[in-house]
């Protein structure tokens, strides 16, 4: 392996630990004795996977191993740390690398995440290492960040509540009652069930906003009939109907005028041409360009 002059530390902990058995030497040595039990090591492969910044590696290396743990993909972090001055958010950078991790594992086809081990190699000069590495400790309330943090999501499932539960929560209740509905794809028997709803609904700061989304989201009926159905209801708010309507039909155009720059930007793209020029030319950003580029699978190549 030829050495990198530029980053002798990155070059020799690479050379040392892309050996599989100075790595599993290692590993074995530092891991849990109940993870080194269980991880097939005749499976432990180097990938090419780093997540240290190129200006920091004279003072990290970083280097990943896949492996089966418990018949189980998994994947081993090792950082090699020699920074002089100690990271108090270490666990959270850590938290960080395994993110990343995870999402290009999924990106490679694979439907659950993959385990993780992580491991850190500290040779700073100040020692003991003086933070914690407790993820919860990064927090300013690491005992409310137990609480709250990496804990079973909280989530809502609107179908299994009742119009008539949903109405007991004060003014977010046609915020949860529109969102329930819109399942469905379509509002106008729903009106003419519940006309008291679209009397009340004016009643929210949101009413406006509110008959917008009804109108975006009927699939059933068009959208003179909706507007009809709502002023036959409430012909006090016609003119608040109306600025919906109008609203959606000036959103509708922005939408067509934003996909038809997209659709000029990745016929661009595709023929290679200079991203400033697609800039000019389309009026997207830099960011919005690269979004596209990702999306057709031209990042990598």
């Amino acid at each position: 392996m030829a050495i990198d002059i530029h980053h002798p530390h990155d070059s020799f902990f690479r050379t040392s630990l892309g050996n599989l058995e100075v790595a599993q030497d290692l590993l074995k040595a530092h891991l849990a004795p109940e993870l080194v039990q269980q991880i097939d090591w005749d499976t432990l492969q180097i990938t090419n996977k780093s997540y240290v910044d190129e200006k920091l590696k004279h003072l990290q290396t970083d280097m990943v191993y896949s492996c089966q743990l418990n018949g189980q993909d998994a994947y081993i972090y090792t950082l090699i740390e020699q920074q002089t001055k100690p990271d108090p958010l270490l666990a959270f950078r850590i938290l960080e690398y395994d993110v990343t991790m995870m999402r290009e594992h999924l990106k490679q086809g694979n439907k659950k995440l993959p385990l993780i081990a992580n491991l850190v190699l500290y040779s700073g000069r100040q020692t003991p290492y003086p933070y914690s590495v407790d993820i919860y400790d990064c927090f300013e309330a690491p005992g409310k960040a137990r609480e709250m943090m990496f804990r079973r999501l909280k989530l809502i499932d609107l179908g299994q509540l009742s119009e008539e539960a949903l109405l007991q929560h004060g003014s977010a209740d046609f915020l949860e009652l529109l969102l329930k509905q819109g399942r469905e794809r379509t509002f106008y028997e729903w009106l003419e069930r519940h006309p008291e709803h679209v009397l009340t609904l004016f009643e929210r700061v949101y009413g406006v906003s509110g008959i917008v989304y009804i109108l975006s989201e009927e699939d059933k009926y068009s959208g003179k009939a909706i507007v009809d159905k709502l002023k036959s209801i409430n012909p006090a708010k016609e003119k608040e109907i109306m600025t919906a309507a109008q609203t959606l039909i000036k959103e509708g155009e922005a939408i067509g005028i934003r996909r038809k720059q997209e659709e000029m930007a990745e016929r661009m793209l595709l023929k290679g041409m200079d991203v400033y020029l697609i800039e000019d030319l389309t009026g997207l950003s830099a960011n919005e360009i690269q979004q596209l580029s990702d999306k057709l699978g031209l990042s990598n190549n």
